[in-house]
């Protein structure tokens, strides 16, 4: 207010201070004086196992019969809330993960910022039922009027489904009441997650889909006044939702021409919000002139006239291929993610390529373990997948199940990709991630665990010594029994990319790409070949390790079963206690008569370590520092 007064007043004012205080007002009015918009988050089991006493939620709140009567009680709750005072003892009393956070929210619009409302995520929201309960506790701990509870769809069901859950929300007086009162409804969607699960062609489509769906359900609905939020979580390009190619056909696959012009048909006013994650987070902010140049291509985009009335492309022109397109791609990837051999392909080295980043678990954490399958590849969370596929050479989430679309009419996909905007933005993607992908290079990873490669090897190796070494890494490998899964899915890949390729050279579709796209080949060839031959050393270093006894909690079996896994840290810290350099012990002359034998404790482990557990540390670095060269060939920083 004061440095309006002052513009409005201030006659004397240059220029240039007019202009200052005119931007600091105008970052007041749309920031205030918050540091940064503040997202809390949790999954929908953590809110229904807060409600459950309240509401006597027996077994699951999706189940079809009870869920309408779990939908009155939660309501019968918003009836009758009354807010409750709290103190800093208050959170930390409070064990269950929901009203704890929402105590915390509270304190911070107390102490910390009143002026900048805080989203609260709900992740995997598949039903209105979290969203009802959110707003329960909203209101018990006197916060609804300054939190935007938005439900994260990311799943299959929800991606299906997310327009009916808003739906269902906005016949429900009290969700009704609440976001005119705050005059946005807010939704999110995960480019990331989605993209693990149905890959990230089929995500962008099912993205794309449910907005449209959202815009004619909003206007059947009549909600007036209120503006659309979404919040589109995406990284870096290819396997984290964000475009390879330029800003422009980024911005578009995030928020399709289509869907705008949906929205402006059923007007309703909408925000679009998206992230900058991992190397995003900094690369695109690297300096002031890349800071501008982003800013400035993401303000041409938001402010791109959008015509309700402009012809439609080709590619929703024919429901009948799109809709088939599709449903392809997303069941390729249904019966993937559920194959039992992609999981082991993605266990095999885990995270163990790489160098930890950020601070959230690799696998997804839950309140109560029973009945998670944490080997299912859905309990790996988006960025550790995307990493490993990038890291064992084949972007399946990027491209996985397009062969499949293209081969059922490839005449017509040739056809349509030459009149569709929105298709070729797809296929660029597609054919991107297929440039920086090689099955040679997968099926030399998969050739690792090969009981027979090895036993081919060692009929060629000169040095006996290492030959025999061959031949017991061979027998270690048999008994695990790796390779037979890793085969079985190396097959499904090779039929689908065969199909693919086929497709993309009818299409000419590597025209799209641009030079620099290609040019990296050689290197990352060479970086892949470079650290198999590492991963090769490792192994046979590792069948010279000799056995042990003298530790309770462990056998020799587990540690080289880790180091096959490259869990090489663990495995070596392990084997360090097991075989100690030296060890305090008592003085012989002590009891009183001489003894010259000294026993191999007291002589220590020396060359143990010298000769097999520091070279395995010291190529496990080399290992994971290829890692970091293969992930910014990639583009997919942090």
């Amino acid at each position: 207010e004061l440095i309006d007064q002052i513009l409005a007043e201030g006659q004397e004012l240059s220029e240039g201070s007019r202009a200052l205080l005119a931007g600091i007002a105008a970052e007041m009015a749309n920031f205030g004086l918050a540091a940064a918009h503040s997202h809390v988050r949790l999954n929908a089991s953590q809110l229904t196992n807060a409600v459950r006493g309240l509401v006597q939620l027996e077994g699951s709140s999706t189940e079809a019969v009870d869920r309408r009567r779990y939908m009155r009680a939660v309501t019968d709750l918003l009836d009758e809330v009354e807010p409750v005072t709290i103190n800093f003892g208050s959170v930390m009393n409070e064990r269950t993960s929901a009203k704890r956070l929402f105590m915390v929210v509270a304190k911070f619009l107390k102490y910390v910022d009143a002026a900048e409302p805080v989203r609260f995520l709900i992740a995997e929201c598949n039903t209105p039922f979290p969203v009802l309960t959110a707003l329960y506790f909203a209101r018990l701990f006197g916060v609804d009027g300054r939190i935007d509870i938005s439900p994260l769809f990311e799943t299959p069901i929800a991606l299906q489904h997310g327009h009916e859950v808003i739906g269902e929300l906005l016949d429900n007086p009290h969700y009704r009441d609440y976001v005119q009162r705050r005059s946005r409804l807010c939704i999110q969607t995960g480019f990331s997650d989605a993209g693990r699960y149905v890959s990230q062609v089929a995500a962008s489509l099912a993205i794309e889909r449910l907005r449209i769906k959202l815009a004619k359900m909003l206007k059947k609905k009549g909600v007036d006044g209120v503006e659309l939020v979404i919040f589109d979580t995406h990284g870096e390009s290819i396997g984290r939702g964000a475009h390879p190619l330029n800003f422009h056909d980024r911005l578009d696959h995030v928020y399709p021409p289509a869907s705008r012009a949906a929205f402006a048909r059923a007007g309703i006013p909408v925000k679009q919000e998206v992230s900058f994650q991992g190397g995003d987070g900094y690369v695109y902010f690297a300096t002031p002139q890349l800071a501008f140049a982003t800013v400035s291509r993401l303000l041409e985009h938001a402010l791109r006239p959008v015509s309700p009335d402009k012809p439609e492309d080709e590619f929703y022109r024919d429901p009948d291929f799109s809709l088939d397109f599709f449903i392809t791609v997303k069941d390729f990837n249904d019966r993937l993610i559920d194959n039992p051999d992609y999981g082991a392909m993605l266990n095999l080295f885990g995270p163990n390529l790489l160098f930890p980043t950020g601070s959230r678990q690799v696998k997804r954490q839950h309140d109560m373990q029973g009945g998670v399958d944490q080997a299912h590849p859905s309990q790996t969370r988006a960025i550790p997948h995307n990493a490993i596929l990038q890291q064992v050479g084949y972007l399946s989430n990027s491209m996985s199940g397009v062969g499949q679309a293209i081969v059922r009419d490839r005449e017509r996909f040739v056809e349509v990709f030459g009149a569709s905007e929105r298709l070729r933005r797809l296929i660029s993607l597609v054919t991107y991630a297929r440039n920086l992908s090689n099955l040679d290079v997968m099926d030399a990873y998969v050739a690792v665990y090969d009981p027979v490669v090895w036993l081919r090897r060692a009929f060629v190796e000169p040095d006996e010594r290492r030959s025999r070494q061959m031949q017991r890494l061979s027998r270690l490998l048999k008994n695990a029994g790796r390779n037979e899964r890793l085969s079985r899915v190396n097959r499904t890949f090779l039929n689908d990319t065969l199909d693919l390729d086929a497709g993309l050279k009818a299409a000419r579709a590597q025209e799209l790409l641009p030079e620099f796209a290609t040019a990296c080949r050689p290197d990352l060839d060479l970086l892949h070949a470079v650290r198999i031959a590492m991963i090769h050393e490792m192994f046979l270093l590792s069948t010279r390790i000799p056995r042990f006894s003298n530790l309770q909690d462990v056998t020799i079996d587990q540690v080289l079963d880790e180091l096959l896994q490259l869990d090489v840290e663990r495995a070596v810290a392990t084997l360090k206690r097991a075989f100690p350099v030296s060890q305090g012990v008592m003085d012989a002359e002590a009891f009183g008569e001489t003894a010259t034998y000294r026993s191999d404790e007291e002589h220590g482990y020396a060359r143990e370590h010298r000769e097999l557990f520091d070279p395995i540390l010291n190529l496990y670095d080399l290992v994971r520092r290829v890692s970091s060269g293969i992930t910014h060939i990639m583009g997919a920083v942090g």
